[in-house]
């Protein structure tokens, strides 16, 4: 079934992944394109703020969009769009229209994954969409991945690259546009309020918050730590590609444990994980000493690297498996679900570097930790009291109504016959 379902679905995927080759290569290469031309800190800070600002606001508006107009045409507009806006960099250096520029880009980008994830997680079954997503992940990270190589090679010549990322979008459209799978049907559905969202997946929309905000902060903490403590940049360039290459590794297992089990259960394990190893990083301080020794740098390093690989396998699934355990609940409309929870993971990516500048001040250089610990234990606290809240439910119904027996089943049945999430 998993096969049969990456084949119906390989082009979206792949689509998907090309759209992400060229917003990870521009995340990258605007700042050093800003720093080229004598730009400053904060108006590379202000362009980056401009395309998260831009980003929340198509995730508002493109459910709308999708119903109207369909998915393929919603992502084709979208992708089109956006490889125009990469061509229109290279006719000025004004930060201001950069700015613009950014903006309308992100709105583009959100529509386009929107699109992507609704059609996923509208044409796969349950029982198989941990790892059907786990897959698009691990493409999406191996695309992440590669952008940063596409970058480095085409540093010198920014304009070429920006010509080739505009390919690269426009060749995701002729891709789709030239599926055979059948998109999703579109219709008008009853709006979804975010309250009813939090009412069924409490859990999933908590979750998805915190995985965007502990992905960020992570991405913060890492190369802050290391350049405080005198770490050159290929080194610290070599501990980043670990978190990256952890969730490549983790991913697969995940969404296959994801598939067979009480999802909240694979996120109060994850979470929990977190807020252990960066506790620990936090009472041991292991760059303590950094330069006594070339030796005790080598172990240092490695031992890091190791943690680094656990830290990027249990954070980044945790989108998947938060957006997995939302669908359980068959929503009424799969693109409103979708967008809410993309929209969701971008407020966290936005508050987790927010709520570091607003508290180091306050909290000093362990803020990135504490902002971290907090964030993941709150997440495994959360979870915990939902699974104990659903498993006192279950107790007392079980109490007035004969308990029914379940054995050999696939998770998706099993977690028919569990109460439901949603209860007074």
């Amino acid at each position: 079934m998993v096969k049969a379902s990456l084949v119906s679905l390989f082009a979206i995927i792949l689509a998907s992944a090309l759209a992400q080759l060229a917003s990870s290569a521009l995340l990258t290469s605007l700042p050093l394109q800003i720093a080229s031309i004598g730009g400053s800190a904060s108006q590379a800070g202000l362009v980056a703020g401009a395309y998260s600002l831009g980003f929340m606001v198509g995730c508002m508006r493109g459910v709308r969009m999708i119903n109207r107009i369909g998915h393929i045409r919603a992502f084709a507009g979208a992708a089109g769009l956006t490889a125009l806006l990469v061509l229109l960099f290279k006719n000025t250096e004004s930060i201001i229209f950069w700015t613009v520029l950014r903006f309308f880009m992100g709105a583009a980008f959100a529509v386009l994954f929107a699109t992507a994830d609704a059609w996923l997680n509208e044409s796969i079954k349950d029982e198989v969409r941990g790892r059907i997503l786990s897959v698009n992940s691990i493409v999406i990270g191996a695309m992440a991945i590669l952008s940063q190589i596409f970058v480095a090679k085409f540093t010198e010549v920014p304009l070429q690259m920006l010509e080739l990322l505009s390919a690269v979008l426009l060749a995701a459209v002729v891709l789709l546009c030239m599926t055979r799978s059948v998109p999703p049907r579109t219709y008008k559905a009853k709006r979804i309020k975010f309250k009813e969202i939090w009412a069924q997946s409490p859990v999933a929309v908590l979750g998805a918050f915190a995985s965007g905000a502990i992905v960020t902060s992570l991405l913060t903490i890492v190369p802050y730590s290391l350049s405080k403590a005198g770490v050159g940049g290929s080194t610290t360039a070599l501990m980043i590609a670990m978190i990256y290459i952890g969730r490549l590794m983790f991913q697969w297992p995940f969404g296959s444990l994801a598939d067979r089990m009480d999802r909240r259960w694979l996120i109060l394990g994850s979470s929990a994980l977190i807020t252990v190893i960066m506790a620990t990083f936090l009472i041991a301080d292991p760059f303590t000493g950094w330069n006594s020794g070339f030796l005790r740098n080598y172990h240092l390093l490695s031992m890091l690297g190791l943690v680094l690989v656990v830290l990027g396998g249990l954070s980044f699934p945790l989108q998947s498996i938060c957006v997995a355990h939302a669908f359980e609940r068959k929503p009424e409309s799969s693109v409103a679900l979708s967008t809410y929870l993309l929209f969701i993971w971008a407020a966290g990516s936005v508050a987790g570097p927010t709520l570091i500048s607003i508290l180091a001040p306050v909290l000093g250089s362990k803020t990135p930790d504490l902002i971290l610990i907090g964030l993941s234990g709150s997440l495994a606290l959360f979870t915990a009291y939902r699974l104990y809240v659903a498993k006192l439910f279950f107790v007392r119904r079980s109490t007035r109504k004969p308990l029914l027996i379940v054995s050999n089943m696939p998770y998706a049945s099993y977690h028919q016959a569990q109460p439901s999430d949603k209860y007074e």
